[in-house]
C-alpha cells in the first residue's frame, strides 16, 4: 500500500454538513457526552473543597476495570509506590492516619484516570466527542451570562477582589468548578484541539469552534490558563512551521494570535494587569504556585529526608505561616513541589525522567496536538497543579497517547518530502 499516497490526499475532517435526509433524523450526540459533560461541569460541584465524585466513584470505576480484564491495577499501583512507602516506614511516618488517608486518595485517582484513559483509549470519533463539549460548554457560558445579574451569579462567577491591584470586585468565570484556573485548565485540550482545526482547515465552521472556546477562556481571565494554552500553540505551531507556513490560513491565525496577544498585553483590563504584576514580581497568586511553594517543600523535605520525603500526607502537620510566604493552610498549590515534599528527589527525578522517555519514545514532537499538550502538562506541573489533580494526569495521557493520528507529521507529505531532501543532498 502506499501510504504516501494516502496521507496526500488525507483531509481534516469537518461535520458533516446537514442535509434534508439528516435533517429529519433524531438528534443524537457521542454515547460518552453525557459521562464527559458531568466530569467536565459537575466533577466537584455541591462538594467540599479537595473533593470530586472521580474519587468517590472510583470504587465502581475499579469494578468497572476489572470486568473490563484489568485484574492488576491495584497491585501495579503499590508496586510503584512500594519502595517509597518502605523508605517512609524505615524513617518514621509522624501520622500513619494522614498518610493512610493520603494513599487512599491518590489510589482513587490512580482508578479515575486509569478507567478515563482506558475509556478514551476506545472510544471511537473522539473529535465528535470534543466537538460536542465545546459546543456545550459555550452555551454553559451564555447561561452564566444570563444569570450574571441575578443572585444566582455567585454559582458561576467567582469574585475574586485582590487578584488585580485597584479593582473592587472583579468577576471570574468558573461556573462550578472550585476556581477560574481550574475551569480554564479544563479547557486548554479543546483550545489546542480548535487551534488545529483553523490552522489546518480555515473555514467559517472551524472559526466558530475556535471562537466557542477563546470567549469562556478568557471570562475566567487565567493569567496561567491563558498564557499556558498559547505557549501550547505557539510551541505547535513553531514546530510544524514548514507545513503551516504553505497554508494561508494558518497564516492569518498567526497573525490573529498576535493581534490578540498585544490587545492582552497593550490594552487595560484584568489580564494586563495580571500580566503587569508577575514582571513586577508583585503577584501573590504566581509567587505562591511556584516559588514559594518551592521553599515550602524544602522546608517540609529537608525534616526528614531530602531524598524521600515526609511521607503521603505528613504536610498537614507543618505549620507554613512562620514562614512568611502567605501561605494560610498547609498545602502546597504545585505537583512538583508536592511531589518533593512527601515523596523526596528520587520521585521528581523519576516523575520527569519518565516523561522525557515517553516524549521521545512515543514520539510526540511528530504530533501537534500531543506536542502541544506535553507542553501545557509540562509547565502545569512546575506552576500549578497537585499530585492528585485528576487534570493533569489525563493531559499527560493526551499528549503520549495517539488519539488523533491524523496529526501525525511522521507520514505528512510536506515533512517526508522536505527530509527527502536533505537525505539527497
Amino acid at each position: 500500500m502506499d501510504i504516501g499516497a494516502n496521507t496526500a490526499t488525507m483531509q481534516f475532517p469537518d461535520p458533516p454538513m446537514p442535509t434534508r435526509a439528516s435533517a429529519s433524523q433524531p438528534l443524537s450526540f457521542h454515547r460518552y457526552l453525557p459521562i464527559t459533560a458531568f466530569y467536565f461541569f459537575f466533577n466537584c460541584a455541591g462538594l467540599p473543597s479537595g473533593m470530586y465524585f472521580t474519587g468517590i466513584f472510583s470504587p465502581l470505576l475499579y469494578f468497572w476495570l476489572y470486568a473490563r480484564g484489568q485484574r492488576w491495577v491495584t497491585t501495579k499501583f503499590f508496586l510503584v509506590l512500594s519502595p517509597f512507602i518502605l523508605a517512609h516506614e524505615l524513617l518514621g511516618i509522624a501520622s500513619v492516619y494522614y498518610y493512610l488517608r493520603s494513599l487512599a486518595l491518590l489510589w482513587t485517582v490512580y482508578i479515575a484516570v486509569y478507567a478515563i484513559c482506558l475509556a478514551l483509549s476506545h472510544t471511537h470519533n473522539l473529535e465528535r466527542l470534543f466537538r460536542e463539549l465545546i459546543v456545550l460548554n459555550f452555551f454553559a457560558t451564555i447561561i452564566a451570562l444570563v444569570v450574571f445579574p441575578t443572585p444566582l451569579r455567585p454559582l458561576f462567577w467567582r469574585s475574586d477582589p485582590i487578584a488585580v491591584i485597584g479593582v473592587s470586585h472583579l468577576y471570574r468565570l468558573n461556573l462550578l468548578s472550585i476556581e477560574p484556573s481550574e475551569y480554564a485548565l479544563l479547557m486548554l485540550p479543546l483550545l489546542i484541539y480548535a487551534s488545529l482545526r483553523l490552522m489546518r482547515s480555515g473555514n467559517l465552521t472551524n472559526a466558530v469552534y475556535l471562537f466557542c472556546v477563546v470567549v469562556p477562556l478568557l471570562f475566567t481571565q487565567s493569567f496561567g490558563g491563558i498564557s499556558m494554552g498559547l505557549a501550547g500553540i505557539g510551541v505547535a505551531f513553531a514546530g510544524n512551521y514548514r507545513r503551516f507556513l504553505k497554508r494561508p490560513t494558518a497564516l492569518i491565525f498567526l497573525l490573529l494570535l498576535i493581534a490578540v496577544i498585544g490587545s492582552l498585553a497593550l490594552i487595560h483590563n484584568p489580564i494586563s494587569e495580571r500580566i503587569l504584576q508577575v514582571v513586577n514580581g508583585s503577584d501573590s497568586s504566581t509567587r505562591s504556585r511556584t516559588i514559594f511553594s518551592f521553599i515550602a517543600a524544602y522546608v517540609v523535605a529537608s525534616s526528614k529526608s531530602l531524598l524521600w520525603g515526609v511521607g503521603l500526607g505528613q504536610i498537614k502537620l507543618y505549620d507554613f505561616t512562620g514562614l512568611g510566604l502567605g501561605f494560610t493552610a498547609n498545602i502546597i498549590p504545585n505537583d512538583i513541589a508536592g511531589t518533593f515534599a512527601e515523596l523526596g528527589i528520587i520521585a521528581v527525578a523519576l516523575k520527569i525522567a519518565v516523561e522525557i522517555y515517553l516524549f521521545f519514545r512515543m514520539k510526540v514532537y511528530l504530533n501537534s496536538f500531543r506536542l502541544a499538550m506535553f507542553v501545557i502538562a509540562f509547565i502545569t506541573q512546575f506552576t500549578g497543579s497537585f499530585l492528585t489533580d485528576v487534570q493533569e494526569y489525563i493531559m499527560w495521557f493526551l499528549a503520549f497517547y495517539p488519539l488523533f493520528p491524523h496529526l501525525d507529521l511522521f507520514n505528512d507529505p510536506v515533512v517526508k518530502g522536505t527530509a527527502s531532501r536533505s537525505r539527497g543532498a
